[in-house]
């Protein structure tokens, strides 16, 4: 008896230290500005998520993560591949998941480095599974392309390849995304027809004006998504003749993983015009890289989200659609990736329920 009292001590024990040390270590993390930063975000996208889209806060990441500063290359939530094929040092943990600190030969600092990425190549990180890759705010604020004026933008920007993430952890959705042809990627595949067709660049136009009448002007639903049908189905039976490709399918899954990702982004932007999230840890220099930069944020007036301003014509497309689904069917979260997996499946359950 007394050898087993001794046995749960010493375990309650030893957990009681493990426990003490876990905390030290995200202590120590926090001392550095780029966790704080992480922290921050984190904090954004859950807060976010638990109101408008419970499912996508329930984990803080749904794929390992690398994350580069001025200084080192961490990896968060590294998974087994990782673990046993690179060289690395352990540093300690954020909010319960590992981190990983590796050889200063993964620093990136003179590109910007911004993606989510999966491959066959057992020699990358990402083989396989689909990895983060995105730099810190200090970082980033480096390079003009990132366009990062604050912490919120740049919060902005890690919350829509974590979207990714969430996106890609849902079974039918990475199956649709590993049997999608899209060769060269989508801005060479589906973005060159637009740089240079400008009948295709009309037509995309056309197609987004009638889909974004419905959620913002109020136009009939089923009128205007025939006339969507048409418009789009004239578009690619021509680039099917004229250059023998069929874009169909790539298009669809371009339109729900960006466009849906630009969705969320609404959500986030929507939160942060009305709260603030927890800031407590941040210091006061922390602080002064937050300018509410979403005071007074309407979707509605967004028109940067809805409306076509460059080759990459999906994203607002995939929005309209999305809020459309909103304005018709709030429940369709509970449905893309799992139920029916693109907004075209549920936009054509959408239609046909109308009827």
């Amino acid at each position: 008896m007394k050898k087993i009292l001794f046995t749960t001590i010493l375990l309650a024990t030893l957990s009681c230290a493990d426990t003490k040390k876990n905390i030290e270590e995200d202590k120590s993390l926090m001392d550095q500005s780029y966790f704080r930063h992480l922290s921050y975000l984190i904090n954004i996208k859950n807060e976010t998520a638990q109101k408008y889209w419970p499912d996508f806060a329930k984990q803080d990441f749904h794929q390992p993560i690398v994350y580069y500063t001025r200084e080192n290359t961490f990896v968060l939530n590294p998974n087994e591949h990782i673990l046993n094929n690179f060289d690395y040092q352990e540093v300690g943990n954020f909010n319960e998941v590992k981190v990983i600190q590796l050889p200063d030969s993964y620093n990136e600092t003179t590109s910007f480095k911004f993606e989510t990425s999966v491959a066959m190549d057992s020699t990358k990180l990402h083989y396989k599974q689909p990895i983060l890759y995105f730099q810190s705010y200090e970082l980033s604020k480096k390079f003009p392309e990132a366009s990062v004026n604050d912490l919120e933008d740049w919060s902005l920007m890690v919350i829509h390849e974590l979207f990714h993430g969430y996106q890609w952890s849902k079974p039918k959705m990475f199956a649709l995304a590993r049997a999608t042809s899209i060769p060269g990627g989508p801005d060479e595949f589906l973005g060159s027809y637009r740089g240079d067709l400008e009948w295709y660049k009309e037509s995309v136009k056309k197609e987004n004006d009638v889909l974004k009448a419905i959620w913002i002007d109020g136009a009939d639903l089923n009128q205007n998504l025939k006339q969507f049908d048409s418009l789009r189905d004239i578009r690619i039976e021509r680039i099917k003749r004229e250059y023998d490709v069929n874009i169909r399918a790539a298009e669809d899954y371009e339109n729900t993983i960006e466009g849906n990702a630009r969705y969320f982004d609404s959500f986030t932007r929507r939160y942060l015009a009305e709260n603030k999230p927890e800031t407590s840890f941040l210091t006061e220099k922390d602080k002064k890289n937050i300018i509410d930069r979403f005071k007074g944020y309407k979707v509605s007036t967004d028109s940067l989200n809805y409306n076509i301003t460059k080759d990459r014509y999906w994203y607002p497309l995939g929005f309209n659609m999305s809020m459309i689904l909103e304005k018709y069917d709030p429940d369709f979260k509970n449905k893309i990736y799992t139920e029916k997996v693109t907004l075209r499946d549920l936009l054509e359950e959408l239609k046909s329920s109308q009827q």
